[in-house]
Parts: structure tokens; C-alpha cells; sequence
């Protein structure tokens, strides 16, 4: 039989599994990889720090819906990548992250740059493995790419002594491995059965992220008009799980405790779909009531009542199961809905441009009004944040991603740049001063490969969400409270030279009347614009 070497290995991996892409950051131990990778058709696509390959590949997976392949440095730049890994982990994306690590022969003196790798990743990885034999370099590939792609969907981490891509062996064998995972309870119509004995009125949907991973809108929408439900979407949701101009839907539910007690004290069952709803602080109270009946329904055993106790729990894939469950309800009347974009542009423009708003304010409102709702949008932890989704949500756009749900910042503008990447169209990035620091690196990926994105940045020269956290916390006013650590002036950051040192194209958008000719060239250009809003407030 013939024997095969490791790189051989990598090129029949990538090309068996029809891999477009290898996103990476490169160090000493991934030389062998890169080099692999000169025989591939696969192309890789380079970023300047590990934490921006990381979240471009969790942007292109998104998409995509299946896993992304991402190659870093061993320990140091594994360190660099576990932010967006956790990121990815908790918003359910698949990727495939591969390090490299020091020759076999010579871990036993614990050289530099070799390190349990394994032991890292496990923070923030549903598995994590390390070759240490050539024979079972495939099946190493071969597992690991399919559990990310298995629910949960989540990184899953692979480490590559360097020696092994120039080793042989005859054990070599890969299959596209096709995964079915259309599952319905047998038991579905006592599931259906319990949602109808729910009193009118006080039934509510939380659809969080697998809602929108698994195509399951529509059938939630149906199934709530059925029972009379009210849907909200979870808090960090990550990508789009509701209909927002659905009559049914109420909002997203806040992200403390105290005030999710609240909101769900209203009724007396609670549809959760997918993993969980995700808190931010806690304020008192649990999140959950005490009297509130769950019905849980998630496509992973390992994520069922895991949080809090629940009534019902119900493994099965969210789409299926709720076309099941709404096949058990009967007809219905068509859904019909009261959405006027008119009216709805005019409420948002009443009310951002009173005399207390910002006069930023404005400018945020005219860019969504213009840009196509089927635009992705992504957002990350500004001031500013919870303005851009009001309105975007308001007027209709369905493809909002949300602040990263592993709480780490230098997500959003390269998770931005994979969703450009993956569909060949603008995607727009709303980021702040300070946030956009932790990845605008990622910028010079998008000017290096033409990739189409829009980054929007508010300026404001301080972290303005933290100070007004500081002050609601502590209960302070905020004209009067000396903050530390939280101002970033003299000097002043100049991001417009440094985005441009990046390869940015630059524009600045302070009037409402510039917005269109700002747009404008801003979708003409193929490749990275950076936009700067200034902000007084």
C-alpha cells in the first residue's frame, strides 16, 4: 500500500472536505503547515493577529453554516485566539482550529514554544486533541471537523507536532461525511399538547441562537400565531433568530436578572429554543421565576435544563421539531402583518432626532434608512450599541448580529470581514474608538484579499459604556465622578492614519445630508472603508 506524508494528509483533508479556505496567523511550529498548504487548492487567507483569523473565519461560518478552518501559532498564539474562540464557543460556530507544536522528538526538554496547547483550548473548546503518531494524523482530521460541524456546534481544537508533516504512513483514509440531523421527538404531540393547555395570553418564545442556525424562523412564527405566543429573542443571540416586523414579536429580552424575572413574572409558560438565555449581570433576583413552567427544546441533550429546572425538555433539530409541533396545531388564518416602512422610518426619525439626542444620532438613522435591509449588520459593545439595534430592528432588518456572547471585545469588525467574505457583498460593522482597538487589524485582511466591508466608527475618545456602567452601578453622577482609566486623550488616538496604515479607504459622516454620497462610495469600493462618526455625548 502507498504511504502518505503529513502533508499529503493536509491536502487530502482540505480537498475531500471541499475547504475554500484556511484563515490564519502563522508562527515557527506552522512552517511545515504553510508548506503543506503550497500543494493545496485550498487559499489561505492571512491576518495580522490571531485573534482577527479567528473571527473572520467565525464570520465565513457563520454564513456559511458549516466549519471553518483556522491555523494559529502554538501556545502564545493560541493565547491571542481564545478570546473570539469563546466567542465562537458560546454563539455556536463551528470551526476546525489548528496549532502547530514543537517537533515530538524534542517535547522532552520542554523547549520554547512547546506547551499543552490541549490544556488551553479546553477553556474554551467542546474537544481538544494533540497527534501524537502520524498514523493518526486522519483520523485526527477526520473527527475533529466533524464534531465541530455536530451539534453542539462549537471549536473544536487540533495540535500538530511540526515533525509530522514530513513523516509517512500507509493509514490514511478520509470520507465527506454528510451529517443527518433532522430528529423529532416521537413524542412530539405531548409537547404540542402541553403548549396548548397554556392559558391565552401567557405564553411566551425565547428563540435564541439555533433558532436562526437551523433555518427554524419561520416554523417558530407559525407555531406562535397558533398558540397566541408572545416571541422575544434572547440576549446575544449572535445572529438573527426572529422575524422583527412580526406582529408577535415583543423585543429582546434584557440582559439582568432582575429584569428578566420581571419581563417573564408576565406569564405562565416559557417556550425556550436553543441553549439558553444568557445573562449579563445579576441584580437580585434570579433570572428565572420560581412559579414559571419551562418547555425546553434544544438540538443537544447537553444543553437541556442546564441553567434552570425545566417541565419539558426536548431533544430534536428546532426546525423540524416546530413544523412537527405546528403540523399537531392545525391551520391557522395567514399571518398578516401591520409593518408600514414609512410609517416605521418616521417614528425612528421623531424619535432620535429630539433636542437631547446626540447630533450622531441622526446620522445613524439616515445610514440604515438607506443601506438594503437585507444587509448584514454587526455590532459590538459601544455606547452605541443599543441604538443601532433599536433602530435596525424597527425598520426591518433581518440580519443583525449582536454583541459577541462571550463577553470579549475585537470581534465584531472581523466577524464582519468573514460575512463579507462569504458572500461577496457590504457588510456593515458599527464599532466604537476604543473596541475598534482590538481588532482593526483585521482591516488590512479585507484591503489585502478586496474583501467588501463598511466599518462605522463613532468616536468619542473615551470607553463611554463603561463610565455610564460605572455610574449606574455606583449610583454617581456622571458630570461630577472622577473616572479612572477609561479616557484615551493626550494624546489623542489618530485611528483615521491608523486605519489608513491598514489599508482602509477613509470617510468621515457627520451630517445627515452627506450621508447618501458617503454611502455611496463606500459600496462602489471593493475592499475596506472606515466611516467616523463623531460623537459629543
Amino acid at each position: 500500500m502507498a504511504t502518505q506524508s503529513g502533508a499529503q494528509i493536509v491536502q487530502d483533508f482540505l480537498a475531500c472536505n471541499d475547504i475554500e479556505y484556511v484563515f490564519g496567523n502563522p508562527g515557527t511550529t506552522e512552517t511545515t503547515f504553510l508548506a503543506a498548504l503550497a500543494g493545496a487548492k485550498t487559499q489561505y487567507i492571512l491576518a495580522l493577529h490571531e485573534s482577527s483569523a479567528t473571527g473572520i473565519a467565525a464570520g465565513y461560518a457563520l454564513i456559511k453554516n458549516k466549519p471553518a478552518v483556522v491555523n494559529i501559532h502554538t501556545y502564545p498564539g493560541l493565547a491571542n485566539a481564545l478570546f473570539n474562540m469563546k466567542n465562537a464557543h458560546d454563539a455556536g460556530i463551528p470551526l476546525l482550529v489548528i496549532a502547530g507544536q514543537q517537533d515530538t522528538r524534542f517535547l522532552i526538554h520542554n523547549p520554547v514554544l512547546s506547551a499543552p496547547n490541549t490544556e488551553l483550548a479546553k477553556t474554551a473548546t467542546k474537544y481538544a486533541y494533540e497527534v501524537n503518531r502520524i498514523e493518526d494524523l486522519s483520523i485526527a482530521f477526520q473527527r475533529c471537523y466533524v464534531q465541530a460541524g455536530l451539534e453542539p456546534r462549537k471549536p473544536v481544537f487540533l495540535s500538530i507536532p511540526m515533525d509530522l508533516m514530513a513523516s509517512e504512513t500507509d493509514q490514511v483514509c478520509f470520507r465527506k461525511t454528510r451529517i443527518i440531523d433532522d430528529v423529532v421527538s416521537e413524542s412530539i404531540e405531548e409537547v404540542a399538547a402541553a403548549l396548548k393547555a397554556v392559558p391565552k395570553g401567557k405564553l411566551a418564545i425565547a428563540a435564541d441562537y439555533a433558532v436562526g442556525a437551523s433555518d427554524a424562523i419561520a416554523a417558530m412564527t407559525a407555531v406562535a400565531h397558533k398558540l397566541g405566543a408572545d416571541i422575544y429573542s434572547a440576549p446575544f443571540h449572535v445572529q438573527g433568530v426572529v422575524d422583527p416586523l412580526d406582529p408577535n414579536y415583543c423585543g429582546q429580552i434584557p440582559a439582568t436578572t432582575s429584569d428578566i424575572n420581571a419581563l417573564l413574572s408576565k406569564y405562565d409558560t416559557l417556550l425556550l429554543l436553543g441553549e439558553k438565555i444568557d445573562t449579563f449581570l445579576y441584580t437580585g433576583k434570579s433570572a428565572f421565576p420560581m412559579a414559571l413552567k419551562v418547555i425546553h427544546i434544544s438540538p443537544t441533550p447537553s444543553q437541556l435544563g442546564f441553567d434552570y429546572p425545566v417541565d419539558l425538555a426536548v431533544v430534536g433539530n428546532l426546525r423540524c421539531t416546530l413544523e412537527a409541533i405546528s403540523k399537531s396545531l392545525g391551520d391557522s388564518g395567514p399571518i398578516k402583518s401591520s409593518f408600514d416602512a414609512q410609517t416605521a422610518l418616521a417614528g425612528v426619525r421623531n424619535t432620535y432626532s429630539t433636542p437631547d439626542r446626540d447630533p450622531s444620532d441622526k446620522v445613524i438613522v439616515e445610514i440604515l434608512a438607506k443601506l438594503d435591509h437585507s444587509t448584514h449588520i454587526v455590532t459590538e459593545g459601544s455606547s452605541e450599541d443599543a441604538i443601532v439595534q433599536d433602530i435596525s430592528v424597527k425598520l426591518g432588518y433581518r440580519n443583525v448580529h449582536f454583541s459577541p456572547r462571550g463577553g470579549g471585545l475585537g470581534w465584531a469588525m472581523p466577524l464582519a470581514t468573514g460575512m463579507s467574505l462569504a458572500t461577496s457583498e457590504h457588510s456593515v460593522c458599527f464599532v466604537g474608538d476604543g473596541g475598534s482597538l482590538f481588532s482593526i487589524h483585521a482591516i488590512w485582511t479585507a484591503a489585502k484579499y478586496k474583501i467588501p466591508v463598511i466599518f462605522i466608527c463613532f468616536v468619542n475618545h473615551e470607553y463611554r459604556i463603561l463610565k455610564d456602567l460605572w455610574c449606574k452601578e455606583k449610583g454617581v453622577d456622571f458630570a461630577t465622578t472622577n473616572f479612572i482609566g477609561l479616557d484615551f486623550t493626550d494624546p489623542n488616538l489618530d485611528l483615521a492614519a491608523i486605519a489608513a496604515g491598514f489599508g482602509a479607504r477613509i470617510d468621515r459622516c457627520n451630517e445627515v445630508d452627506n450621508v447618501q454620497k458617503v454611502l455611496d462610495s463606500a459600496l462602489a469600493y471593493q475592499g475596506p472603508t472606515m466611516i467616523f462618526v463623531e460623537r459629543r455625548t
